[in-house]
């Protein structure tokens, strides 16, 4: 069968959690803790491991608010809302064409925020 692998950098690229190999079909739950208390916002990012492959927002969730997963992505990704100083994305069903690296990011609500290394997402 084949295996995926995912990889969680959370929190701009301050920690980096071991890589998951999960097996086609299974569920799999990514967990990010906000590294800064005053922030409102974390959001979730994909880059997938096909080549020239771009970093993509899935979803995003603010301080009170409910989560919102980008469109496109609404069926097969699911966002918690901030819960202490957490946020949960979870993939259903994964596919092969799942396999990525998942990057986890945080700021104040309303700020340009920055993924892995530096890369400004808006």
């Amino acid at each position: 069968m084949l295996l995926s692998t995912y990889t969680c950098p959370c929190s701009l690229a301050e920690y980096e959690s071991p890589d998951l190999v999960i097996k086609e079909g299974q569920s799999v739950n990514l967990e990010c803790s906000k590294k800064k208390s005053s922030s409102t916002a974390m959001y979730w990012f994909m880059l997938l491991s096909e080549k020239n492959s771009r970093l993509t927002r899935l979803a995003s969730a603010i301080e009170s608010g409910n989560p919102a997963v980008e469109k496109g992505f609404e069926g097969h990704f699911k966002s918690s809302k901030i819960k202490g100083d957490s946020i949960t994305l979870s993939i259903e069903e994964v596919f092969l064409n799942d396999s990525g690296t998942y990057y986890c990011a945080e700021d104040d609500y309303g700020h340009t925020s920055t993924a892995g290394s530096g890369t400004p997402c808006q």
